[in-house]
């Protein structure tokens, strides 16, 4: 079974849909990449800047993974994804994040005992709620503490395998940061994220035609509809990176954290980060040598010792 065999020519997707994927993804773009190799590297693009007291945000990888992307909690849990999806192109609004969060029972008892009844209006209790104790959130986390960040790229370790990195986010919009609740929560109501499948192999091609002869089976969109919808989607794509920082526990409070929130979008694939999300944030991708563990993490003692990893997620022994 051939592309052809259904109706489009050979090149359609080449020609039609990758150039305004990679248009409208930049492609080329990603994230900007600076590699750091020794340790006075490390303090001259780093540390000066934060002891600079620049308005950047950070957030620190255990390891430099093409798997591991800047990918909200919510889209990296294929189960979650799964439990929502609506076909091979669908959509994940507000309505369907606080359906889902109100469909757990027991995430949503506890929820009501620490804020009361749920309500779609005032979605970032909730969605914050969900980030630290559920994991699943439209959410990334940073924090605006570079040792906070450091110190989960090392994890006490004193040499690492792999590179680790730290991600720095450097808000050049005017209203991209808010600590205003309803700001916020006008931002989820908004949500909205396209979720695409581009598996367009010999194999896909096959199992949807044979889903079609099955009469239970038959998908709403036929192959060709779902090329068309995938056009459409790619050339009316207008994504926005918002930063929030209101911290809901003492926890967030003492890690100095703050949410990403990378909205309207369209999930292809794992491509996500698109040129128009730079009109807001600059975010760039240090990948730092492993080998660099050891004297990071004495200079993070010295100079931080209450984020040593072992406190992080433990305040009580971050006071002792």
């Amino acid at each position: 079974m051939k592309i052809e065999d259904i109706g489009m020519p050979q090149n359609f997707v080449g020609a039609r849909i990758k150039e305004k994927i990679e248009d409208a993804f930049d492609v080329n773009f990603d994230v900007s990449e600076i590699k750091i190799d020794t340790f006075d590297d490390f303090g001259r693009v780093l540390l000066e800047p934060y002891n600079n007291c620049e308005k950047l945000y950070y957030r620190g990888e255990r390891i430099k993974s093409r798997t591991r992307r800047l990918i909200p909690t919510l889209l990296r849990n294929e189960d979650v994804i799964t439990e929502m999806n609506g076909g091979s192109i669908f959509n994940i609004d507000s309505k369907k994040l606080f359906d889902f969060y109100c469909s757990r029972e027991h995430f949503i008892s506890v929820y009501k005992t620490l804020y009361g009844e749920p309500s779609e209006d005032s979605m970032y209790y909730m969605t914050a709620f969900a980030q630290h104790y559920l994991d699943i959130s439209p959410f990334v986390d940073f924090t605006k503490c570079i040792y906070v960040a450091l110190s989960f790229a090392i994890k006490g370790r004193e040499k690492a395998d792999s590179d680790i990195v730290i991600y720095t986010a450097e808000d050049i919009g005017d209203d991209d940061t808010s600590s205003d609740m309803d700001e916020v929560n006008g931002w989820l109501r908004n949500y909205s994220v396209n979720i695409v499948n581009t598996d367009f192999r010999e194999e896909t091609i096959k199992y949807f035609t044979e889903k079609r002869k099955n009469k239970g089976l038959m998908p709403k969109l036929s192959l060709r509809d779902d090329f068309k919808k995938l056009e459409e989607l790619c050339s009316s794509m207008s994504p926005v990176a918002k930063l929030i920082d209101i911290p809901t526990n003492d926890l967030m409070k003492y890690q100095q954290g703050v949410f990403l929130l990378l909205n309207r979008f369209s999930l292809v694939d794992s491509m996500y980060l698109t040129k128009s999300v730079r009109r807001g944030f600059v975010i760039k991708k240090y990948i730092i040598n492993g080998a660099l563990c050891g004297e990071l993490k004495r200079y993070l003692v010295a100079n931080a010792p209450q984020y040593r990893y072992k406190c992080l997620m433990n305040i009580a022994e971050a006071v002792k």
